[in-house]
């Protein structure tokens, strides 16, 4: 049951006439900065106590719902008033993994048509939701997937020019039957590495390779043609010493 502190006591709030709304919950709820009401129900099964009678077109136009308490607010009623309040949800993260190229101070670089996830997650309030992933590029992106331990992993593959720009998330959950979404993330500003620029790397770290290889091949040429040599004139020499000899 919703209480009211108002002239130092503490008193549920009476709904004689049963015209509490949504409305007029959401109300209180703002004032309590609790989001949004979720439900607004009265309660008749209440032992019988001083109530605070408080003017429901009162809170639908003001700000507190202390300034609504009637001048007779006191009265001995079992019925009173029960607003439950949504909470604010929180704002989602947004994370970037698995195919990273560079990071630099905007944010991101990875490879053009290369795969990479996007995480989103919230922390744990509700069980269950969804996270939509939305972007600003030039294909813009939005997509859905369901909350798994209270975050989602969007995978991304074969990602072109086109994709580079803002990523953002936002958390959707269904509370008492009723629909709540988060403000969006902060953003995740993603840019394409030039592949050409990765394949002249290849290239250059490749001819390197082979130069090596090929300086190694022409000295160890080098050597063995020299150790022939040598050993062809070691055996003329050997020949000639013996024809001496006869």
């Amino acid at each position: 049951m919703t209480d009211l502190q108002h002239q130092g006591h503490w008193r549920p709030v009476e709904d004689h006439f049963k015209d509490w709304d949504l409305k007029s919950g959401s109300a209180v709820c703002q004032y309590l900065d609790c989001g949004s009401a979720v439900s607004v129900n009265t309660t008749d099964d209440s032992p019988r106590r001083p109530v605070w009678r408080v003017s429901v077109l009162c809170v639908k136009l003001t700000s507190g719902p202390r300034d609504c308490v009637g001048l007779h607010g006191s009265f001995n009623l079992p019925s009173g008033v029960d607003v439950v309040c949504s909470d604010l949800l929180p704002q989602p993260n947004i994370s970037l993994s698995d195919g990273v190229f560079e990071v630099y101070r905007q944010g991101f670089r990875v490879l053009v048509f290369s795969d990479f996830t996007v995480t989103c997650s919230v922390r744990p309030q509700y069980p269950g939701g969804s996270f939509r992933l939305i972007s600003d590029t030039e294909k813009p992106l939005n997509l859905t997937l369901p909350a798994v331990n209270h975050s989602a992993r969007f995978l991304l593959s074969s990602m072109g020019y086109a994709h580079r720009g803002n990523y953002t998330c936002v958390y959707h959950v269904d509370v008492y039957n009723r629909s709540f979404t988060s403000s969006q993330s902060s953003a995740l500003y993603l840019t394409v590495g030039d592949l050409v620029t990765n394949l002249i790397i290849r290239v250059v770290v490749l001819v390197s390779a082979l130069l090596i290889f090929d300086l190694c091949l022409f000295f160890f040429y080098k050597v063995s043609v020299k150790r022939i040599r040598m050993k062809a004139e070691t055996n003329a020499m050997r020949v000639v010493e013996e024809t001496s000899h006869l």
